[in-house]
This record gives structure tokens, C-alpha cells and sequence, in this order.
């Protein structure tokens, strides 16, 4: 009984605190900030999905990794403990998701209204009935793009806004400075591995197959409209209507969505689905800390407020800090990581961005840069087209740069990493005519030439076998998956390339120098 007490005192009540805690304060928070004084301009899968996914992560890294330590959990280098802490999160975040969707759908009123002049501004909680209401499909605007999407970016979406002026018959339409708009998508996925020539078949088909759709489509055939706002459809949305004002405010238009669901079945059960998930993952995580056995060690370390004496979470912190031997390493995971929160918070997909954004943000195109935009070279390489891009490209450079800086120095490795980026992005517009690149890969494959380099003159100083298993693994597996398609081998070839040889030039003129602080 004492130790069920123990871990109900020191574990399982401060997950309590924390859970609770975490999925009151965030949906309060979102409640009164965005859907009451609207003042949040956030995308609506970033506040939906990405925040109460990753932040109980770290929170519960924070404030639990310490307490797990008194239970005696079996796990190979710490596993067991990080999968306590998993678990953990997963079942604070799974509530805190359904609970947005049910804060939206409670939020949300159903007005109806004369004319949809009537309305001034539409956001994601407000719903329409209009009675004097028409389309005019003479003045309709389209748009087409494609994301990237899946782990490995596995999968190529198609997808087709259109948007039609919505108008009723007191007013002579000006599709200039028209400010409300009928938008409807049309989507289609398919692999990322097929060649370009049956992406190219696949995404006429389906071109085809949404004119057909949109020609028959029934403007009528819904229960109300809802307001977009600050999404990823917003977005495609005010593109098609770009076509048709190309000087408009975008800020001001009202764009409209068919919903063919009753309103008063928006909420669903999903109060029910927030207590039930809650209750579940509470009752989960409680079994997992009452069946082990206490580490009175460790118990008693916890106790007088002693450090833990392997903590991987304040070596991660530690090498992330710029200094010593990893100073470059940890700089370029810094600039990644910070061009990509700046994307984010731009409005840019966190999974997959468009080829369109990412063109307009600094991406390499063969085009562009024979028209003098050569700052791309540079820029491209500290682009991502998604969170999972993102971090396999910061392992890359974690497992590449730390241990080519200690041999080379931080500023050789730098220069190194930059120069390859660039041979990189050069190998890629002479490969492809038309091709969108962006990424650390280039540079990677970089440092692993810069690897061989020191393999072949034996100047490795013991990093033989590490560098090998890189180049085997990670080197060789990145290559199979660029074979496959959706991956520029081109660039991963030019950036291996080009830190062979400035490698080799290195190590043949300044090795004597070259000085690892």
C-alpha cells in the first residue's frame, strides 16, 4: 500500500495536474482568442493538431521525465522511461484535438439572412442560410496545386479550388472588387513514386475529370454555407479568386462553403468522445505506473531533490547549444529549424508545402536562377516542404557534421557544408528543366563526401567504422529512396561530389593547419 501511494503521490496526481491542466487552459485560451475576440491568425490545422500534439510532448518531457525514474521499468538505454513519457502525452493530446473540434462546432451559430451582402466578414464558426441567393458562373475562378504528403513523402495530392461570385438581383456584379465568393475543391491522391510520365496521365485524368464535375455541379444542394478562414483552403480559395482581381484585398473577402450535414448535428458526440478518451488514457497510464515495482534509488535521489545521473534530455539540450567541437553542427540545426518556424508562422503548411510557396520563399528553379536569382543556391538549402523533411534532414546534419568538426574545425565544416549546398542545388537545375528544389540533403550528401575524402587520405582519426555505417546506411538508403522517385537524386549526386572535392582540397592544402577548435 505504501508504494501504491508513492506513485499515486508523485506520478499519477501530477499527471492529473498536468493533464487537466493542459487541456483546460489551451481550449479556454482558443475559446476566447480566436473564436471570441479573433485575434489569432493562425492556419486551423496548426491550432487543431500540431499544438496539442507537440506541446504536451515537451511538457510532459519537462515536468514527468524525473518522476517515471522511481518505477523500475525494463528498456534498453532508457527506452522504457521514454516510452512511460510517450504514452503520457499521447493521452493528453488525443482529448485536447477532439476538444478543439467540439469547441468550433459549440461555438458556431447558424444566421440567416436576406442577401449575402448582409454579411461582413465570415469566419470558420459562422454559418449561413441566404434566401435571395445565386451563382454566377460566367465570372467562375479555379486554381490547381499539388502537395507532398506521408512519412516518406509517399504521396503526391492533387487538388482543384474553384470559386464562383455569389450575388442576389438588387446589385449589378463589379467581379473586380466583388467581396463574396461560393468555393468548392475538388482532390485526388495518388504515389509519389510513379514515374513523371504517369503523374503526368494521372493528373490530366483527374484535370478532366473535375471540369466534368464542375460543369454538372449542383450549386444548391446543401444544408448552409460556413465561412473559411485561416486554412490551407482559404488559401486555395483566394488564389482562384486572384486570377479574377488581381489588385483585390484579400483580407476582406467573404468566401462561402457547402455543408451538407444538419447544423444542429455540427457538435455530434464529441463531449462524449473528449470524457471517454480522457478516461480511457487516464485509466491506461495509471496501470502503467501501479504495475512496476519502485527503484528505492532512485526514490530516494527524487527525495533530496538530486539530478538524475543520465539525463538525455540535458545532453540533447546541451549539444543544441553552439559551443566546443559541435558549434557549427548545432548552428546549422538552429537556421533550419528557425527558417522553418518562420514558414510556419507565414502561414505555410507544417506538413507539405506548396511548390508555389516555396518557389516564392527562396527555392532553387532552373529558371529563375539562369534569370539572375542566384541567391537561390544559397536560400534552397535552408528550405523544407515539411515537418518530416525538416527533421530527417536535422538528424542528417547531426550525425554528419558532429563528426566531421572535431577533424576539420567549425568554420572548414561550414564552409564545406555551404559550398556542397550549392554544388547541390547547380547538379539539380542542370538535371532537371522544371523541377522545384529545396532542402538539406544536397548539403548532407555533402558532408558524407567530405567523409570519403578523409576515408580515402586516413585522415579520420578513428571516426573509420562511424563513418562507414553513414555512409552505408543513411547514404545508401537516401539514394534507394530517390530511386523510387520524388526524391532529387541529382542534387544528392552534386552535393556528394562537390565535398569529395573540397574535402580532398582541404586535407591536401591546409591539413597541416587545420585546427578542430
Amino acid at each position: 500500500m505504501k508504494d501504491i501511494s508513492i506513485k499515486l503521490r508523485f506520478i499519477f496526481m501530477r499527471y492529473l495536474i498536468i493533464s487537466i491542466g493542459f487541456v483546460l487552459i489551451y481550449s479556454i485560451f482558443r475559446w476566447y482568442f480566436d473564436y471570441n475576440l479573433g485575434i489569432i491568425h493562425f492556419k486551423k490545422n496548426f491550432l487543431n493538431f500540431w499544438i496539442p500534439f507537440i506541446l504536451p510532448l515537451l511538457l510532459i518531457a519537462m515536468c514527468l521525465r524525473r518522476e517515471v525514474r522511481i518505477l523500475n521499468i525494463k528498456g534498453k538505454n532508457g527506452n522504457g522511461y521514454f516510452g512511460y513519457l510517450l504514452v503520457a502525452a499521447i493521452t493528453i493530446s488525443v482529448p485536447t484535438l477532439i476538444t478543439q473540434e467540439y469547441i468550433e462546432a459549440s461555438s458556431s451559430q447558424l444566421l440567416d439572412v436576406n442577401s449575402v451582402y448582409e454579411i461582413k466578414q465570415a469566419k470558420s464558426i459562422d454559418c449561413y442560410t441566404i434566401k435571395d441567393f445565386k451563382v454566377i458562373k460566367e465570372y467562375a475562378g479555379a486554381h490547381r496545386t499539388s502537395r507532398i504528403s506521408g512519412k516518406y513523402n509517399q504521396d503526391l495530392n492533387f487538388a482543384i479550388y474553384f470559386v464562383v461570385p455569389i450575388v442576389d438581383d438588387t446589385k449589378q456584379i463589379d467581379v473586380k472588387n466583388h467581396r463574396y465568393w461560393y468555393g468548392f475543391k475538388f482532390t485526388e491522391r495518388m504515389s509519389n513514386h510513379a514515374s513523371d510520365e504517369k503523374k503526368n496521365e494521372r493528373w490530366r485524368a483527374f484535370y478532366e475529370d473535375s471540369m466534368r464535375k464542375y460543369k454538372q455541379y449542383d450549386f444548391t444542394n446543401f444544408q448552409y454555407l460556413q465561412g473559411v478562414s485561416f486554412s490551407d483552403d482559404r488559401d486555395g480559395y483566394l488564389e482562384a479568386i486572384k486570377n479574377k482581381q488581381k489588385n483585390g484585398h484579400r483580407e476582406n473577402l467573404v468566401i462561402l462553403e457547402p455543408i451538407n450535414e444538419p447544423f444542429a448535428e455540427k457538435a455530434g458526440n464529441k463531449l462524449a468522445w473528449i470524457l471517454g478518451s480522457f478516461g480511457i488514457g487516464s485509466v491506461v497510464f495509471l496501470l502503467m505506473v501501479l504495475i512496476p515495482s519502485i527503484n528505492q534509488t532512485e526514490l530516494k535521489r527524487y527525495i533530496d531533490k538530486k539530478p538524475l545521473e543520465e539525463d538525455d534530455s540535458k545532453n540533447i539540450i546541451n549539444f543544441l547549444i553552439p559551443k566546443g567541437e559541435h558549434f557549427t553542427t548545432s548552428l546549422l540545426i538552429h537556421i533550419n529549424l528557425l527558417v522553418f518556424l518562420y514558414l510556419v508562422f507565414s502561414g505555410v503548411n507544417i506538413m507539405s508545402a506548396t511548390p508555389k510557396e516555396l518557389l516564392e520563399l527562396g527555392g532553387s528553379r532552373r529558371n529563375e536562377i539562369l534569370n539572375g536569382e542566384y541567391w537561390r543556391l544559397l536560400t534552397s538549402m535552408f528550405l523544407h516542404g515539411g515537418m518530416m523533411h525538416l527533421f530527417m534532414n536535422i538528424f542528417g546534419i547531426g550525425i554528419t557534421c558532429s563528426l566531421i568538426e572535431p577533424i576539420l574545425g567549425r568554420w572548414k565544416t561550414l564552409m564545406a557544408y555551404l559550398i556542397s549546398g550549392v554544388g547541390a542545388s547547380l547538379m539539380s537545375i542542370y538535371w532537371h528543366d522544371n523541377a522545384l528544389s529545396v532542402g538539406a540533403s544536397g548539403a548532407i550528401f555533402g558532408m558524407m563526401g567530405v567523409m570519403i575524402a578523409l576515408l580515402i587520405s586516413k585522415k579520420d582519426k578513428g571516426f573509420r567504422g562511424a563513418y562507414l555505417i553513414i555512409l552505408g546506411l543513411y547514404g545508401g538508403m537516401s539514394l534507394l529512396f530517390g530511386l523510387l522517385g520524388g526524391i532529387d537524386n541529382a542534387a544528392h549526386m552534386g552535393g556528394l561530389l562537390t565535398g569529395f572535392a573540397i574535402g580532398l582540397l582541404i586535407i591536401l592544402t591546409d591539413w597541416g593547419k587545420t585546427n578542430p577548435r
